[in-house]
């Protein structure tokens, strides 16, 4: 079954993706033994960055590397729509919040591309501990259009990235913005077969895909 929607808004002002990352994050996360805090924190950014590699090409190699503080890493890559996270055994140990997880020397860094068709890559400091506000702070930071990211009211494995297209209407864009928040809530426990129903009156379907 797919997981990923993507849709472009009636207006023609935004890229919308969906995806669920359910399956995923029950075969990445098998082995991990932490707390349910740390766990949701890993769900969260499964599920982030599947929504970024969605936006971009399917067939492009993204990976995504946070270095944060307590010597703790967190690698995830995507290569011809496989996902795969690797994380530092002390997040199996760890006990704080995921506050603690950050400092004034962590960092966020993400890489498109290969050896063939040439790497870029991207960093930003990583002081922010909501990872949805930190991917969203890459995209201004970098020379990606600026996105916006949204999870699935509690469900971790669920979220929608907006992506404004270049001159869009503001107006446009904000209103767009609280409505896929208002929305947000209803994917969290909406069948996935009937998810784009509840986004229909806002875009039309481009494609629906897969990553597992």
């Amino acid at each position: 079954m797919n997981n990923i929607i993507k849709m472009f808004s009636m207006n023609k002002d935004f890229r919308i993706v969906i995806a669920d990352t359910y399956q995923i994050a029950e075969k990445e996360l098998n082995d991990f033994t932490g707390n349910d805090c740390i766990r949701k924190f890993l769900e969260q950014i499964i599920t982030n960055c599947t929504l970024l590699s969605a936006m971009n090409d399917f067939n492009q190699k993204i990976s995504f590397s946070l270095r944060l503080s307590k010597e703790i890493s967190i690698f995830c890559m995507v290569t011809n729509s496989k996902f795969s996270i690797e994380y530092t055994n002390k997040l199996n140990e760890f006990k704080e919040t995921v506050s603690d997880l950050f400092n004034d020397k962590s960092l966020l860094s993400i890489t498109t591309g290969d050896w063939n068709t040439g790497l870029h890559t991207g960093t930003v400091e990583a002081h922010i501990d909501n990872i949805d506000v930190l991917f969203a702070y890459f995209t201004v930071q970098s020379e990606q259009l600026p996105s916006h990211f949204i999870m699935a009211g509690d469900n971790a494995t669920r979220g929608v990235l907006m992506q404004p297209l270049p001159f869009a209407d503001e107006k446009a864009i904000t209103k767009g913005d609280a409505e896929l928040l208002y929305l947000s809530k209803q994917l969290e426990q909406t069948e996935w077969q009937k998810v784009i129903g509840i986004y229909s009156p806002l875009a039309n379907v481009i494609s629906e895909n897969r990553i597992e």
